[in-house]
């Protein structure tokens, strides 16, 4: 039974490699008949593809932001909520300044993540539909990854936006306009390009105030959304008796900043346990799975055991993605 089995596999598998190599016989024929360049055609695919997508997601974009501004959708939208984050991680890679947008980011970790978990999953399991569970497992570790680097540039953000609110809550007597260009050279010089269009966006391009606030809330970052939100009200509201909502900000700012950094170094203390765990648990895992060939087959070749570390490194990702949210959602 076995060796009628093995013969019945072997032969499917003739099958399938001489349908193989006819299809690439007859594509190279017609290749040459038709005298098709490859390098051209496969270059002129790929712009197509790039071409496509970029389209795609610049309709995206704009359409999102034709809904924020049409009130369509409010901040408690989860696709809001989304955008925000991924705008927040391109703020402090540094990528915003280079014309990148959160869809644009958003598409290519996931192009990232297919591809690494497909070569991965090839190297290291010889099996490549183990991708399809690694796949969302590397996103996310990759989405927690990039946000741990940037927080590096976050906090440093947070403390130069705070700086500015403060100053321009101590000027706002006139208005937002004249607080802003009379403050300019006192803004800290992490956001101050993001006023200084601001200004270019009232002055120069005759944007209506809501629309260049709501600009630059979008330059700045979540951290900012609250302070954006007061300044349009202010604005939008032609009695300027309303300056009084600005008269805790200072000091509502000191205390948030006192609570975030007690925050920051509770989740630092916990992300470093965790490292730590993780780190003794794979190379434990390495190490007995380097001594004994039979626990190093049935991790690596065995479906059950490739779903088991699959499992183990989803309850790791996992728990930095709560970390991430909790840091995410920082005071």
């Amino acid at each position: 039974m076995n060796n009628t089995v093995a013969n019945i596999t072997n032969k499917s598998g003739t099958i399938i490699g001489i349908a193989v190599l006819v299809l690439i016989v007859l594509a190279i024929i017609v290749v040459k008949i038709l005298n098709i360049d490859i390098l051209a055609l496969l270059t002129t695919i790929t712009k197509t593809l790039i071409s496509k997508i970029g389209k795609l997601i610049n309709k995206r974009e704009k359409r999102y932001h034709r809904d924020i501004v049409i009130g369509k959708l409010t901040e408690k939208r989860m696709q809001v909520k989304i955008y925000r984050f991924l705008n927040d991680i391109i703020i402090d890679l540094g990528l915003k300044k280079k014309g990148a947008t959160p869809y644009e980011f958003l598409f290519i970790v996931v192009v990232i993540s297919i591809i690494t978990s497909i070569i991965g999953c090839k190297l290291i399991f010889n099996n490549i539909l183990m991708a399809i569970i690694i796949t969302p497992i590397a996103f996310a570790g990759i989405m927690c990854g990039l946000y741990t680097k940037a927080n590096i540039t976050h906090d440093a953000r947070i403390e130069a936006i705070i700086e500015a609110e403060n100053i321009i809550s101590n000027n706002i007597k006139d208005g937002v306009v004249v607080a802003v260009r009379n403050t300019i050279d006192m803004m800290p010089n992490l956001v101050r390009a993001e006023f200084e269009d601001f200004l270019d966006n009232v002055t120069i391009k005759n944007y209506h105030i809501r629309t260049a606030l709501l600009e630059l809330s979008n330059n700045l970052g979540s951290t900012a959304d609250d302070f954006i939100k007061k300044c349009i009200v202010f604005e939008l509201e032609e009695e300027h008796g309303l300056i009084g909502i600005f008269k805790d900000v200072v000091e509502v700012n000191n205390i948030k900043t006192e609570m975030r950094i007690d925050m920051k170094q509770k989740l630092e203390q916990e992300t470093a346990t965790i490292i730590v765990v993780a780190i003794m648990i794979f190379t434990f895992l390495g190490g007995i799975m380097a001594a004994f060939e039979v626990v190093r087959n049935f991790y690596l070749h065995n479906p059950i055991g490739q779903i088991i570390i699959a499992i183990d490194l989803l309850i790791l990702v996992g728990i930095f993605v709560y970390l991430t949210y909790i840091r995410a959602s920082e005071i």
